[in-house]
This record gives C-alpha cells, structure tokens and sequence, in this order.
C-alpha cells in the first residue's frame, strides 16, 4: 500500500488584512499564545506541533532588493542554528516590491526531529513568517499537501480582500 495523505473536505478562505491563504476547513485556528501578530492552524487530534503558524511584524523600515543576501544570509543563520538541522532547500525571489525567503530543513527539538517550510515574506515596512511544521518528519510527509495549499495560494496585500460573491454564484 503506498503513502497515506489526509482527504480535503474542503477549504476555507483565511483572510487578514496584510496576508489570505486557503487552508483545511477542519483545522483550527488560534492565537499564539504570546500575543504575537498572526494565527495558528493545527489539524484536529494532531499533536500540537504539527501546525501552520503566521506572524506578522512591523519591522519599522522597508527593506529592498538591494538587502536580499543579507537578509537570506540572517534567515539561514538563523535556521542553521537550530540543533541537529539539515537543511533540504533554500531559495529566494523578488516579484516587484514582494521579497520571500524559503527553507525546507529538519531539526532536533529535544528527542524528536521536526520537519518544517518557511516562507519568509517582506512587503514594504512588514515581515510575514508563514511556518508550516510536522511534530515528526511522519507528520509532516502526512500533512504536506495541505501544507502545500496554504503555503502556496498565499497572497500578501496592504487591504482586507472582499469576498467575490459574484463569483460563487
């Protein structure tokens, strides 16, 4: 029997002023736990560390184009340090004023080895990480393709969008 992936029962629109995504309809959303700008979505009966995780900060400056290795250079660092890490693939890009970092890596948290995908996006004064993490490597493989859906339908804007009514009907 080959690999086992969860069923899509159906996708929600999540959207926020500066970020929307589509995720699974069934996960639940909370608030980090330590007041930071964003939202959490966790797959119902998963173990708390398999998650979507958004933040969002106000860096206070707009970075450009022109800080990109620097800033590539930072997130790596930053990923690298994480025990045990092994990183699987990195890259960037800049569409017009929109900059994204990106890593795939696992690493050690005590004695389990988490896997996770970060998109790191830089949008005029705002730094929005969208983390999408497995409790175990398992996990991870599991819930990849809804993974991928949030991950990859993400849209970053200045304004709340407007449901297209029009649209569904």
């Amino acid at each position: 029997m080959g690999k086992q992936f969860p069923s899509f029962t159906g996708l929600l629109w999540h959207r926020s002023q500066y970020y929307s995504f589509y995720i699974p309809t069934q996960w639940i959303k909370s608030d980090w736990p330590d007041d930071r700008a964003g939202v959490l979505f966790s797959p119902p009966d998963a173990d708390p560390q398999t998650l979507l995780a958004v933040e969002l900060r106000d860096l206070g400056i707009q970075p450009t184009s022109d800080d990109l290795d620097d800033l590539m250079a930072g997130f790596l660092a930053g990923v690298q340090d994480l025990p045990d890490c092994q990183l699987e693939t990195e890259t960037n890009w800049v569409r017009g004023k929109l900059m994204c970092l990106e890593a795939k890596y696992t690493f050690r948290d005590q004695d389990t080895i988490r896997k996770r995908w970060i998109r790191q996006f830089y949008h005029q004064t705002r730094q929005i990480a969208m983390t999408a993490q497995g409790a175990t490597i398992e996990a991870y493989d599991y819930w990849s393709p809804m993974f991928f859906e949030a991950m990859m339908t993400t849209q970053i804007h200045n304004t709340l969008p407007k449901p297209d009514i029009e649209a569904v009907r």
